[in-house]
C-alpha cells in the first residue's frame, strides 16, 4: 500500500513537471514582441537569431536568456524520479523494520511459551517411569503420552533473517552467539522429541519380539509335558507330574490373562527344582523350554530399563532447554 501511494506521488510529480514544461513553451513561443521600430528577440546561444530582414528604421534589441524548458522537462522529472525513489526506500525502511519487530516479538512469544509444554513432558516421563518402568512385575505397557508441539514445528513458518535482525536491536551483545543458541534450542527441541519417539518404537517393537519368544516356548512346553504323561509313573513320580501339571495349569489354563512377569517365581523356578530330581536328558525338552521362558522374562525387565534410562536422557535434554528458556528473554530488546 505504501509503494502505491509513493509511484502514485512520482506519477504527480512528474505530470506537474510536464505542465510547467508546456507553459514554459507556450510562454516562450510568444516571448519576441515586434513593433514597429524595435524587434524584442530572446536567444539562448551567443548567436542572435534572426529569422526575418529588418527594416532600417527597426532597432533589434536582444535579451539572453537560459530557456526554461530544459529545467522544467529534464531536470526537474529527474529530481522528482529520484525524490520519489528516496521515498520509496524510507517507506520501505519502515515497513522492513515494523515487520522485523512484529516477526522478532513472535519469535519471543513463541519460545517462552514452550516452557509451560515442556514442563507438562517432563512430568508424563516421570509418571511414566514411577508407574511403568519402577515396577518389575507391570506387564501391560501403558501408552507414552507425547506433546506433538514439541517437535518446534511452528518455528518453520517463521523468519530466521527478521530474528537475526531483531536481536541486533540489542547493542553491545553478540548477536551471533544468541541466534546460534536459539537454533540449538529448537534443534534440541526436535531431536528430543524424534528419539523420545524412537525409543518408545523400539522398546514395544523389542518387547513384542520377547512375548512372541516366550509364548512359543509356553506352547511347546505345553506339548511336551502333555507327551510324557505316557512315561509316569516309570520315568517320573506321578506325584511329580503332578505337581508339574498344576503349576502349569495355575500359570497358565486359570488365568486368561496372563502376566509372564510373574512366573518366575510361582511357575518356572518351581518346575525346574521338581525336574532337576530326575534324569535331566530324559526331560530336556521339557527344561530347555522353562529356560527360554526364563530368558525371554529377563529380556522383557532389560527391555524396561532400557526404556528408563532413555527417558531419563530425555528429560535431561528437556530441562537443559528450560534453562535456556529461562534467560531467553534477555536476548530480546526490551
Amino acid at each position: 500500500m505504501i509503494r502505491f501511494f509513493t509511484f502514485l506521488l512520482i506519477a504527480v510529480l512528474i505530470s506537474m513537471g510536464n505542465t510547467y514544461a508546456v507553459a514554459a513553451k507556450d510562454s516562450l513561443s510568444n516571448s519576441s514582441v515586434e513593433k514597429s521600430d524595435t524587434l524584442f528577440v530572446k536567444f539562448e546561444s551567443d548567436t542572435i537569431p534572426l529569422h526575418e530582414p529588418t527594416t532600417v528604421s527597426q532597432i533589434v534589441y536582444a535579451e539572453h536568456k537560459d530557456s526554461p524548458s530544459v529545467y522544467y522537462t529534464i531536470i526537474l522529472p529527474i529530481v522528482m524520479l529520484v525524490l520519489g525513489v528516496l521515498i520509496d526506500r524510507m517507506a520501505q525502511g519502515l515497513v522492513d523494520r515494523n515487520k522485523i519487530k512484529r516477526n522478532g516479538e513472535r519469535w519471543k512469544r513463541e519460545l517462552l511459551s514452550f516452557d509451560s509444554i515442556i514442563s507438562k513432558q517432563i512430568k508424563e516421563l516421570e509418571n511414566y517411569i514411577v508407574e511403568y518402568c519402577n515396577k518389575p512385575q507391570k506387564y501391560d505397557i501403558p501408552p507414552l503420552t507425547m506433546f506433538q508441539m514439541l517437535k518446534g514445528a511452528i518455528f518453520e513458518s517463521l523468519s530466521k533473517e527478521d530474528l537475526y535482525g531483531y536481536l541486533e536491536r540489542k547493542k553491545n551483545v553478540d548477536v551471533q552467539e544468541r541466534y546460534n543458541k536459539i537454533l540449538s534450542f529448537i534443534t534440541t527441541l526436535d531431536t528430543a522429541y524424534t528419539q523420545l519417539n524412537n525409543f518408545f518404537h523400539v522398546f514395544c517393537e523389542s518387547s513384542g519380539k520377547q512375548i512372541d519368544a516366550f509364548n512359543n516356548a509356553q506352547f511347546r512346553y505345553s506339548k511336551n509335558l502333555y507327551d510324557i504323561s505316557a512315561y509316569v509313573p516309570s520315568a517320573m513320580d506321578k506325584d511329580a507330574y503332578n505337581e508339574l501339571s498344576r503349576l502349569y495349569n495355575d500359570a497358565f489354563s486359570n488365568h486368561p490373562d496372563v502376566n509372564p512377569l510373574k512366573l518366575e517365581e510361582s511357575f518356572i523356578t518351581p518346575s525346574i527344582e521338581i525336574f532337576d530330581n530326575y534324569d535331566k536328558h530324559t526331560f530336556k525338552d521339557l527344561t530347555d523350554e522353562l529356560g527360554k521362558m526364563k530368558f525371554n522374562i529377563n529380556g522383557m525387565r532389560l527391555e524396561k530399563t532400557y526404556l528408563k534410562s532413555n527417558l531419563e536422557t530425555i528429560i535431561q535434554e528437556y530441562k537443559m532447554c528450560q534453562e535456556f528458556l529461562s534467560v531467553v528473554n534477555d536476548y530480546f530488546p526490551s
